[in-house]
């Protein structure tokens, strides 16, 4: 079955197909690509957006844990400026002195500051010290020093023989430190 065309029909036809393929090169040239274009812009901007908040939550559970070590760090901080505080405070050392002194059935004699030794990281204390106890009221005290919060030493301990009463009279300097900061 042949169809037969006129030649005015046939030059309707043809431009009906050019005219079509021009729509459909408009459509696709004006429509599809850019629209193809901003959808895989849009995907592209979603993988992105998604990734920073997969980071995003990373980061916040690692801001808990973050804050747990920041505290713990400051609670080692505050017992390590205990330890080794950052202000000279001869007051508080006497205090501290006192206090042991009394514990341990000790009597200060002397006390003063002495020469103060810059190291790298902090400053050494120097305070000769006489005091007057029996010789197990001043290995006590000694050892109550020791175990005390705050650091301290003790050097060139001088024991001499007890008296009558069997007491002595001891010097040592105590050595404390101070935080060079």
């Amino acid at each position: 079955m042949a169809i037969q065309l006129t030649k005015q029909q046939q030059q309707y036809v043809g431009a009906g197909a050019i005219g079509a393929l021009l729509l459909i090169g408009a459509y696709v040239k004006f429509f599809w690509l850019p629209i193809s274009a901003a959808k895989a812009e849009a995907r592209q901007k979603i993988v992105e957006i998604e990734a920073k908040i997969d980071k995003a939550k990373k980061q916040a559970a690692r801001l808990d844990r973050l804050k747990d070590e920041l505290n713990v760090l400051n609670e080692q901080a505050v017992q390590a400026e205990a330890r080794l505080p950052r202000s000279k405070s001869v007051p508080d050392m006497l205090v501290t002195l006192s206090s042991v002194a009394q514990k341990q059935r000790v009597t200060i004699l002397t006390f003063a500051p002495g020469p103060v030794k810059p190291q790298q990281y902090f400053m050494e204390l120097n305070y000769p010290i006489t005091i007057r106890g029996s010789y197990h009221n001043v290995g006590r005290f000694l050892a109550a020093l020791a175990l005390e919060q705050r650091i301290f030493n003790v050097q060139n301990v001088t024991y001499p023989a007890p008296d009558g009463a069997g007491e002595m009279t001891v010097s040592f300097m105590l050595l404390s430190y101070q935080y060079k900061g």
